[in-house]
């Protein structure tokens, strides 16, 4: 992966989680956990059911900061810099940013 590349998931809701699927890595209906789904939500209308989010190691327009608090269970907790908001993000997350990053950028987009 290109540390410069802005990287996007299509996210679809699932009872009260957000989840994505990534036929490339066998990825089915992985969801985000643990506050991760609350601040993904916090961006979107209350009736949004999809959604893509956009990530990379690097800052680009209108993006939020993720700063990593610290590791655990191979995954981290983040908060968002603008909110305080807090959540885990899982192992998968290595997958895609090539380890736990000490900062992620990210924007949430709804679909609708």
């Amino acid at each position: 992966m290109n540390n410069n590349s802005i990287m996007t998931l299509d996210l679809y809701k699932t009872q009260n989680a957000w989840v994505f699927d990534d036929p490339a890595f066998d990825i089915v209906r992985e969801p985000f956990v643990l506050g991760m789904s609350e601040i993904i939500s916090s961006y979107l209308p209350e009736d949004a059911t999809t959604c893509t989010i956009f990530f990379s190691h690097q800052a680009f327009p209108t993006c939020e900061i993720l700063t990593l608090e610290f590791e655990e269970a191979d995954g981290g907790w983040y908060s968002v810099e603008s909110s305080g908001m807090r959540g885990w993000l899982c192992p998968v997350t290595r997958i895609y940013m090539n380890g736990i990053p000490e900062t992620i950028y990210m924007k949430v987009q709804s679909n609708k």
